[in-house]
Parts: structure tokens; sequence; C-alpha cells
């Protein structure tokens, strides 16, 4: 199972990502730092610092951890969403857990083959913003937040479908379900505004998938995508926020690539 987490710096610097693989272990975690505050990516960064460095596997260990305390203590005023993923012991389960808003998406290794359209359109939104009907975060960490604020989400996923899983984790400066409004047509037909960003993405890794099967050289192509792919994002005017991106991509993905571009 390969694991990836970037970001990128686009208006206040306050997003922050990492990823960890070890043979017992991999974990990435993205925070994305609540604008309003000056010092957030100062709290941001200390979560991510701390969740990947002390090989934490909740959010409520990072809470208690000696830099994360001494963020209050030393009256820093700022706030960050968290979403992280866990595979240890090489299974095939995923953990995964989130505060806030953003995506996490689940896709299978042959989401580009479609019947419908040209556009991949088979995946699942696995993340439900915490997000009140006015816009503000209900959920959060943050100088002020208390277990109400802190009360995560978690889900465990069995990556076990015979073409592969992918999972993509971004922060909301990607994309985030609440802006995915349903539309109602006059011939009374539901629409859901996709983000374009995610299309372009998905778009990019089938065609970096194409190119790239090796499993003894994915784990560092990967990361290169990653980083690419935000730049992209970035150059073409799809960021309007700082961003993080992360990836989970099963080793049977490459093997239905290969075996694809076989027939």
């Amino acid at each position: 199972m390969y694991f990836s987490a970037q970001h990128i710096d686009v208006k206040l610097k306050q997003d922050y990502a990492d990823f960890s693989i070890d043979e017992s272990r991999k974990s990435l975690v993205l925070c994305d730092g609540i604008g309003e505050f000056e010092d957030s990516g100062k709290v941001a960064e200390v979560i991510v610092n701390q969740f990947i460095g002390e090989g934490y596997s909740r959010l409520s260990e990072v809470i208690l951890d000696e830099e994360v305390s001494k963020l209050k203590e030393n009256n820093i005023i700022g706030g960050t969403t968290f979403i992280s993923a866990i595979n240890k012991n090489e299974s095939d389960k995923v953990q995964l857990e989130y505060l806030g808003n953003g995506g996490i998406i689940h896709l299978h290794g042959d989401f580009s083959t479609n019947v419908n359209s040209e556009e991949p359109y088979r995946y699942g939104e696995l993340m439900i913003p915490h997000i009140s009907p006015n816009g503000p975060l209900t959920k959060h960490v943050s100088h002020n937040s208390d277990k109400p604020e802190l009360a995560s989400s978690k889900i465990e996923l069995n990556l076990n479908y015979l073409a592969g899983n992918i999972i993509i984790l971004f922060s909301d400066g990607i994309s985030s379900l609440e802006d995915k409004v349903i539309l109602k047509d006059n011939e009374n037909r539901f629409w859901r505004n996709e983000n374009p960003a995610i299309q372009l993405i998905l778009k990019e890794l089938n065609d970096f998938l194409i190119l790239n099967k090796n499993p003894e050289l994915f784990k560092d192509v990967l990361i290169t995508f990653n980083n690419t792919i935000l730049k992209k994002l970035k150059l073409e005017n799809y960021l309007e926020d700082d961003a993080s991106l992360g990836f989970i991509i099963t080793e049977q993905v490459l093997n239905h690539y290969n075996l694809k571009n076989n027939d």
C-alpha cells in the first residue's frame, strides 16, 4: 500500500501535510489552519509534526501531546481541521479520522473505465464535513475548542477490491462536500455541482498510472506526482486557498493497470 501527502502555499501558508512509511505502519495527516486566526498555521504545523513524529494513532493522543498543550499555555490563537489515515501491519484495513471539513473519496482501481461518460464518476464521498448550516466549522482543534469541538468522526475500510483501491484525501482548499450543491432543473432532474479540481486530479491520476506501474519505483514517483498535481492546480487557478492532498493506492491498482495495458 502506497502513501503520500503534500501541501502547497497559496494564500496564508496555513496548510500542512506529511506522511510516514515503515514496515509495520503507514500514516498520513492533513491539517488546514482556520484562516481567521493569525497563528493557525503554527497550530496546523505542530499537530502534523507531532502526529507523524510520535507515531500517534488517534487525534485524542495528539491533543494530549506536550507540544500541542504548550500552544494553549503560550496563548497561541489559532485552529485547524484534521484528516488522518493509518494502515498497520500490511493489512488491507485503513483507519480514517477527521475533524472539520475537506474531503475523502474512495475509488476502485478501474475508476477510469466508464460506460456513460468520458469523465470519471464512480467514486464515493466518505467525509461529511463538520459544518453548520450557515458555514462555520462545528468541529476543530483550536485555542477555544472543547470536547464537543474535538469529537472526531472515524471510518475503517477494508481495501480488498480485485482491481485495487484508491483513497484521495484533501483540504477544503481543493474541495469540500458542502460546496457540491444539488440543483433541480425544469424537467425535475437533480444534478450535483462537481468540483473541477477533483476531475483534474482524477484525469491526471489515470494518466500517471498508465505510465507508472513499476512497484519498485512507485513509492517515489507517487510523491513526485503529488507535488506536481498541486503545482498544476495552483498554476491553472483551481486553488484560491492553501491546499493539502494525500493519496493511498494499493498494489492491486498497479496490477490492474499492468493487465489493462496488456489487453
